[in-house]
């Protein structure tokens, strides 16, 4: 093969196997890239003990059995032999000796993807998490979760729930947070363990004042200022018409306003001995309604699997009954004034991330529609 051709050809691989793995001979290969629906998902150790602690920290849900198949039989599913890429060596020699065999999850398509990479110990014990990414948006992302992790560290009653810090590193080429790694169970029931939690971040957040001063109501309208002449017109009247009726409904009195972690889905947390722990602060925010983060806990796994509408709605009041009985009937007051409020807020903010390009994410279709249902007459 002519050394240009070859060259071309070894570009296009480490472009297909991301930003930290290159393809390489069988014999000399250290772990294997799996690809899932034409693009590479995880990237694995050879060694089976590691393979088992990726599984079980990076949780690919229904993926697990199909990935542990390709692993078995890479030829026969096109899985591809590779070796860590130069950028990862990097990251690794910043966080010490400790860090050893590398896992990795690559992170979806989008303006702020970021990877994930699992660093095991010597005795392939999961040790560090390390998210990373290229560009502006991953970058903000990163920094603004770092921030986030500390200060909530630095607090007695939520230490334990938070993943302890270990570095941050903001560069034009890539950027990256590393934190310890968790322990614990997946759990998609909305519980006592969650709440509990909420409870300790609300109470040492929580402030009243009025809507039309709090952060919330900044990041809507900045959002739909950012948006002008990019969003549909159908978006550009829903979002206008579910603001209207937030402002009407909450301008005569001052309001409680809490910090929300916002993407509080059951996969962003793990839970041993009935404790919660928390990662993926990158959407975390001061002044936010109490019931953001139960409705997301409950809403977002149904709407990734395109539930309908009417579930959807009902699945909300549910709920909402929940927040009652954990957070009281004064965090709990306009709630469907709240829910709405949650809405308006995921969308505009997906939306803000991708510049108005809709059907990037299935929330845009789902809370469309209930949106629309919230605001009737």
């Amino acid at each position: 093969m002519p050394s240009r051709l070859r060259l071309l050809r070894s570009k296009v691989l480490v472009n297909e196997l991301g930003r930290f793995f290159k393809e390489e001979e069988r014999s000399l290969g250290t772990h294997v890239a799996l690809r899932w629906n034409g693009r590479v998902r995880f990237t694995v150790p050879r060694e089976r003990a590691a393979q088992q602690a990726c599984w079980k920290t990076l949780c690919p849900g229904r993926l697990e059995l199909p990935l542990r198949a390709m692993v078995r039989l890479p030829r026969l599913f096109g899985a591809t032999s590779c070796v860590e890429r130069e950028d990862l060596a990097a990251i690794r020699e910043l966080l010490g000796s400790e860090a050893g065999i590398s896992c990795c999850r690559t992170g979806t398509i989008s303006a702020w993807s970021k990877d994930t990479i699992l660093f095991l110990n010597k005795e392939t014990k999961p040790l560090y998490i390390v998210k990373a990414g290229t560009g502006k948006v991953a970058n903000a992302l990163l920094e603004h979760e770092a921030e986030w992790l500390q200060r909530l560290r630095s607090q007695v009653a939520l230490a334990d729930h938070i993943p302890e810090f270990v570095a941050h590193c903001s560069g034009a080429n890539i950027s990256f947070i590393a934190q310890h790694a968790l322990v614990g169970n997946l759990d998609f029931r909305l519980g006592e363990a969650q709440f509990e939690f909420l409870q300790k971040l609300q109470d040492y957040s929580i402030q009243s004042k009025p809507y039309g001063e709090s952060n919330l109501f900044l990041a809507f309208n900045s959002r739909l200022k950012d948006l002008r002449g990019l969003l549909t017109e159908a978006w550009t009247t829903r979002i206008q018409k579910a603001m209207r009726k937030i402002e009407k409904s909450l301008a005569r009195t001052p309001v409680l306003l809490v910090a929300a972690h916002n993407d509080f889905a059951p996969w962003n947390m793990r839970i041993q001995h009935n404790s919660v722990s928390v990662f993926d602060w990158e959407f975390a925010e001061d002044e936010q309604f109490p019931v953001f983060d139960p409705l997301h806990f409950t809403l977002m796994p149904m709407v990734l699997k395109r539930a309908s509408t009417a579930s959807l709605i009902q699945t909300m009041n549910r709920t909402l009954i929940l927040c009652q009985h954990w957070f009281g009937e004064e965090r709990c007051k306009h709630a469907e004034i709240q829910s709405l409020a949650y809405f308006v807020n995921l969308c505009t903010l997906y939306l803000w991330l991708v510049q108005g390009t809709y059907g990037t994410h299935p929330a845009l279709d789902g809370y469309a529609d209930v949106i629309d249902y919230l605001c009737l007459p």
